[in-house]
């Protein structure tokens, strides 16, 4: 936040206030589902079939112990954020997986955690390319709640 030069002192300002108290939401999260291991960036970019049929999962530089949920709660997020896959997808998802993470208590503060990490690193991303602010707003006002209920469809992939 502090090198998001795009950003106004007031944006940024309001970011370590979101920050502070996403982090004191996690901290009183409810029980979750016992800690195992977790890939921690999990969503379908992050997931190859090779030729022979095998699975790779991709990007395990934040894979931890920890709780399922943060995994699960990226796919959440692709359909009720961002509108990435439909609620069909979802329910099948679900049925595979055989939990539904958007029922358990503390579904919305790592939701809310994984939009303020999305919005952070478009933030990054428009301090080496300042072309790329206008997402950073875009999302800043989503986070913000100033643009209307999930899903917000319009936020784009910042490389």
């Amino acid at each position: 936040m502090h090198h998001a030069r795009t950003l106004s002192d007031a944006d940024r300002a309001w970011m370590r206030d979101h920050l502070k108290h996403l982090m004191e939401r996690y901290a009183g999260l409810p029980p979750a589902r016992p800690a195992c291991v977790i890939h921690g960036d999990a969503w379908v970019g992050n997931v190859v079939s090779t030729a022979d049929d095998h699975i790779v999962l991709l990007d395990l530089e934040r894979c931890s112990i920890g709780p399922p949920e943060w995994d699960l709660v990226s796919t959440a997020v692709k359909a009720f954020t961002l509108g990435g896959i439909s609620v069909e997808e979802y329910t099948d998802f679900v049925r595979a997986y055989g939990y539904d993470v958007t029922t358990w208590d503390g579904f919305e503060t790592l939701r809310d955690i994984r939009e303020f990490r999305m919005t952070c690193m478009a933030a990054q991303v428009a301090a080496e390319n300042p072309a790329r602010h206008d997402e950073v707003v875009l999302r800043l006002a989503s986070i913000r709640g100033s643009r209307g209920p999930r899903p917000w469809t319009d936020w784009r992939p910042v490389p």
